[in-house]
């Protein structure tokens, strides 16, 4: 690992960061850089210095005498600000680790169970059945419309999760199901029949049908909330993040209707809904996460202004000496010093069209490849990078300098590299969202509906295997990162699977052919599934061939003197009585 001095800040008055000491172990501590101002509380000033590893490119920077005016006659100065305090101490700052139950998740299904848990399950199992109840009146054969239970539910889910892997989460399910012409998935036909998982979809609910009018006149998200909730508290209970965390927006696309539906000029479909993700840089783990209802009833009726969202979906880290990478769409002055009123630091890109940026800054003009400019206010540091497509670059971070003599040489090679490290990490930590938007489209369970709570629990599905794929890299380090996404995704759904296929092996309504293939499918011997009951040898009497099946209907009269079952000639051997007696001696 790589030496890293962050100067982080501490006033006389504040808390240490928030880590119990069981759940810190000596090789999930990294050490950084903490000050502590001797100075005056309120006028303390606060940064943290990131050092560079590779110190190659360093790039003087350009004088910019024809702007200077124009800079400090705005919000900017080009004068750094003087820190005063004491040198720096080390301070333990933890990385990213699962907690509680997760740390003993081992198989693929159990890491899934920590967000999508027994609560979850239950709830969905329980309000189900109050819509299928409603539904049977209309249902002919009571069989057509038998009430579900949780191993039932937990199948559904594993037939999405697989036709995910498939990437046939549009395409007709049909396909999946089809045994005759070899195009579907052997584990999801032999799991249930496709009439009962159509069943199962059209009367899947997440709250109470009877309640569920009155509940939605008071709040335009109750259909779901009691699912997103706990979902939302369980990424947040079985995890820690790590020091840099990424805010970013995700669109889904959905074309029914809903109260809360926007448009969404970037997203694919133009239109659906928003959510806000909250990310951690090194494992991709979604940490916290919302969606976007506005003008929703009180006291659900949530701000939704960039700065409102930034200081909700980052309270549970503030106070804790982490740092939010913002996208341009959230980043600004005021919201960067409420973070770091909050010991949260930032570093966030600007558009060049933002209201505060000096035009200086947001030309390229004359300047080399890899020049960087700043400016500061306050305790925010504006940085000016050109690319090497010679575009202009523009960060705004809470992290500060510390030069001893601005006008030194050496000092500004430092104040350079510490300027192109804050780049450098943007650049590496901005790509996080870009990777969780990939995974999410690879491994898409939603299906096409009408149903605006369907398609939020598709979505909570998708961030859920995402959590639980991370939760299983960290429990097993060992394994390859980069090829077993999908592998881990079938071993899940396969897991949710097996008991509900197990229980339909158990069924007597079902072929003989079937129930050989479930057992073959759950890995039993043929004397564990194929079991023959013995019977009397009724001679003269007759009966159907077992072997035969319905299909040929064929009867006999010759039975079976082992399990006095009825054979025909296709399915029986004649053997001597000589013969039969050898056997039988040898099988003693």
């Amino acid at each position: 690992m790589a030496e890293e001095a962050n100067d982080l800040w501490l006033s006389d008055g504040g808390r240490e960061p928030d880590i119990k000491e069981e759940d810190v172990i000596f090789e999930d501590i990294e050490y950084i850089e903490e000050y502590i101002d001797t100075a005056d509380e309120q006028d303390a000033s606060e940064r943290e210095i990131i050092k560079q590893e590779d110190t190659s490119v360093r790039t003087k920077i350009e004088s910019i005498d024809f702007a200077v005016g124009e800079i400090q006659n705005s919000v900017w100065n080009m004068q750094r600000p003087v820190r005063s305090g004491a040198p720096g101490r080390k301070v333990a700052q933890a990385r990213s680790v699962p907690m509680g139950l997760a740390k003993s998740a081992r198989s693929p299904a159990e890491c899934l169970s920590l967000f999508l848990d027994a609560d979850v399950v239950a709830m969905i199992t329980e309000y189900t059945n109050e819509r299928i109840k409603t539904e049977q009146p209309n249902y002919a054969r009571e069989r057509d419309a038998n009430l579900t239970d949780e191993m039932e539910i937990v199948a559904l889910l594993g037939v999405l999760y697989i036709a995910g892997t498939v990437r046939d989460g549009r395409e007709n399910i049909e396909h999946l199901f089809d045994n005759k012409r070899g195009t579907g998935l052997e584990a999801v036909y032999l799991t249930m029949t496709s009439i009962r998982y159509h069943f199962l979809i059209r009367n899947i609910r997440f709250d109470d049908p009877a309640t569920a009018l009155d509940d939605t006149e008071g709040d335009k998200l109750a259909p779901i909330r009691a699912i997103y909730e706990r979902v939302v508290s369980n990424c947040q209970k079985y995890f820690r993040p790590g020091r840099f965390l990424s805010l970013d927006e995700q669109s889904i696309q959905f074309k029914g209707a809903c109260d809360f539906r926007q448009r969404l000029p970037n997203a694919p479909g133009k239109i659906g809904f928003k959510f806000h993700l909250l990310v951690d840089c090194d494992t991709s783990y979604i940490s916290n996460l919302e969606i976007c209802v506005p003008d929703n009833h009180n006291p659900y009726n949530l701000s939704y202004a960039a700065t409102d969202v930034t200081m909700r979906m980052t309270e549970p880290i503030q106070g804790k000496q982490k740092t939010v990478i913002l996208g341009p769409s959230f980043t600004s002055r005021e919201l960067i010093k409420r973070l770091y009123d909050n010991r949260t630091m930032v570093i966030g890109e600007v558009d060049k069209s933002h209201q505060d940026i000096p035009k200086a800054l947001a030309s390229c003009k004359g300047r080399p490849v890899h020049c960087t400019l700043s400016a500061y206010h306050e305790s925010t540091t504006l940085i000016s990078h050109v690319t090497k497509r010679k575009d202009v670059l523009l960060l705004m971070s809470s992290h500060t300098e510390d030069v001893s003599n601005p006008c030194d040489a050496t000092d500004m090679d430092q104040l350079q590299a510490q300027h192109m490290q804050l780049v450098e990490l943007y650049r590496r930590t901005r790509s996080t969202a870009r990777e969780i938007r990939k995974t999410y489209a690879k491994y898409d369970v939603a299906r096409s509906t009408r149903q605006w709570p369907l398609a939020v629990f598709f979505n909570l599905m998708n961030l859920c295997a995402i959590n639980a794929w991370c939760i299983y890299q960290l429990n097993h380090p060992e394994e390859d990162k980069l090829s077993g996404g999908r592998d881990f995704m079938v071993d899940m759904a396969l897991e949710f699977l097996r008991p509900q296929a197990h229980r339909r092996m158990d069924n007597r309504t079902i072929s003989r052919t079937l129930k050989q293939r479930i057992g073959m499918f759950l890995g039993l011997s043929r004397d564990e599934y194929d079991v023959v009951p013995a019977l009397e040898n009724r001679r003269g009497g007759r009966g159907r061939c077992f072997l035969c099946g319905r299909a040929r209907n064929k009867t006999t009269r010759i039975s079976c003197h082992g399990c006095g079952r009825y054979v025909c000639n296709d399915h029986c051997a004649q053997l001597c009585r000589t013969c039969y007696m050898d056997d039988t001696e040898q099988n003693e």
